[in-house]
Formats: structure tokens, sequence, C-alpha cells
């Protein structure tokens, strides 16, 4: 009996060590992941509102942004977003990444982030969601809410 009771003890350590190792390489790896994610969304935002470039964001696109997003639509999006004038100031971005496990499908790191700009002519909020594919993130969702200096948010 005593011996069960011993073998018991050393099987229940070693899970506790070992999960306890686990979950620090988690933490280590998101905390990673966190600050890889959020120099992207800085780089991306400040190359896209640099000019209102739509090649800029479509060379940072997932293919699926690029597949369901229409020449005429991106078009007319940066022909508003331009509007608001070249990038004057940008103040940085707010958000994390997310790993996440599906039987069957396997792992997905994504990313959320909501980033201010100041612009010429007023103010942009953007919100990007990211994915990682191949050890590169990617946009995989872009909108803006923009507004002319003195008057309210419009969402674009």
């Amino acid at each position: 009996m005593r011996r069960l009771i011993y073998i018991l003890g050393v099987l229940t350590l070693t899970v506790i060590v070992a999960a306890a190792i686990g979950l620090g390489v988690l933490f280590y790896r998101g905390h990673a992941l966190d600050a890889g994610s959020k120099a992207f969304v800085d780089g991306a935002v400040s190359a896209i509102a640099t000019n209102w470039s739509e090649e800029e964001l479509l060379d940072r696109a997932t293919p699926e942004l690029r597949e369901t997003t229409r020449p005429d639509e991106l078009g007319a999006l940066f022909a508003a977003l331009s509007r608001l004038g070249r990038l004057v100031r940008y103040e940085g971005a707010t958000g994390g990444a997310t790993m996440s496990y599906m039987a069957g499908s396997g792992s997905t790191v994504s990313a959320f982030y909501v980033a201010k700009a100041r612009c010429e002519n007023g103010t942009a909020i953007f919100r990007i969601l990211l994915v990682r594919r191949a050890g590169r993130w990617m946009i995989n969702g872009f909108h803006v809410d923009s507004a002319p200096r003195g008057k309210p948010l419009q969402r674009i």
C-alpha cells in the first residue's frame, strides 16, 4: 500500500511539473506573438495610411481577403480615406494575439488590434484582424472608422 501511494505521488508530481512547464512555454510564446503582431500592425498602418495605398494593404493581405475584395470596392474605400489626407501621427495599437486548437483542423494563431492615427484632415481608427501562416502575419480583416476634423466618426 505504501508503495502504491509513493507511485501515485510521483506521478502526480510529474503531471504538475509538466503542466507548469507547459504553461510557462505557452505564456512565453504568447508574449512573443503579441510583440510580433503589434509590430506588424504598427508597420502596416503606417505604410497604408502614409499615402492611403491599396498596394500596401494588398501586399500584407491573406489570399482570402484579396479574393473577396473587389477592386472597385477597394478603390472606393481608399478614395474616401484619402480625403483624410496623409498620416500626420500614428498613435499606436491596442490588442493581442490568440492561439486556438480545433480537433481535426489543427491550431490557429490570430490577432485583433484597434489602432488610431491622426491625418491632415481628420482621425482614422483601424480595426485589423491578423492571422499567422507559415511564420508570417497577414491581414485578414481591415476596417476603418474615420472622422473629418470637427465631425463624429463614420464607418467606412
